[in-house]
């Protein structure tokens, strides 16, 4: 582990359009001592080839490639395996963070008691234009995480040590919502995650015409998490299902 470096953690596929913009908002970062590690999924398009470019010129990016289409768990995974910072954060190949960023966090993370941090995030459509900005609870334990989850994938900021010390893993066995187990895993092994109140990152959504069939998708892969993963007996399950479904209408439909 190199003290004070930051292991981003970056899983890819199929994101040529996006590959570019994403490194532009990295390499603008206030705070340079980071290495992107990257693995691409099997990608179809061109986005090794972009890849391969951007590595010639900056040797903080290290890039691989999977063997064959393996899912996010698996890729994300592989990431943690290459890495070698003393702090996790996680972008994904169509998200952007401001310069501030990895500094800000930095910062938070060394200065509280906590082993995870999270900002707020700006959702933006495909042109980036702005849709709402999104301000998780400043706390949030374990069984907050039961009703939903908060965090944008790239507004998250880990120390690796609580990592590697409970041997935390994305759930290869599930092709969605590995994150939010993940996370789960990480703040039930420490102390709740505290998040700072601040806009650090944006999320792009992607495809958001098709959001109704989506939401139908995720509240059934929801469902059976609380069933099959953390084990819930049926009243807990609608209990916690409440919540999620209540937040869901609040986050895509009140805008």
């Amino acid at each position: 582990m190199t003290p004070n470096l930051v292991s981003i953690i970056t899983p890819c596929f199929n994101a040529s359009e996006y590959i570019k913009l994403t490194y532009d908002s990295l390499k603008s970062q206030t705070y340079t001592n980071w290495e992107w590690v990257v693995f691409d999924d099997c990608s179809t398009d061109n986005s090794s080839k972009i890849f391969e470019e951007i590595c010639k010129n900056d040797k903080r990016v290290r890039f691989h490639k999977n063997l064959k289409n393996s899912g996010a768990a698996i890729t994300r995974n592989n990431c943690l395996d290459k890495a070698e910072g003393e702090f996790l954060a996680f972008l994904d190949c169509d998200d952007l963070w401001l310069p501030r960023k990895l500094e800000t966090q930095i910062n938070f993370l060394r200065t509280s008691q906590t082993d995870f941090t999270y900002s707020n995030y700006e959702m933006i459509d495909n042109q980036e234009n702005h849709i709402k900005t999104m301000c998780p609870p400043l706390v949030v334990s374990a069984n907050d995480l039961l009703k939903n989850n908060p965090f944008a994938t790239s507004s998250v900021m880990i120390k690796r040590k609580i990592v590697e010390k409970n041997s935390i893993r994305f759930l290869e066995h599930l092709r969605r919502r590995q994150d939010y187990l993940f996370w789960y895993a990480v703040i039930s092994n420490s102390s709740p995650a505290l998040g700072q109140d601040l806009t650090l990152s944006k999320y792009r959504i992607v495809g958001e015409s098709s959001l109704s069939s989506n939401k139908k998708k995720m509240a059934i892969i929801q469902w059976n998490l609380y069933r099959n993963e953390f084990k819930l007996n049926l009243f807990k399950s609608i209990f916690y299902f409440t919540h999620y479904a209540i937040h869901g209408i609040k986050k895509y439909f009140l805008r």
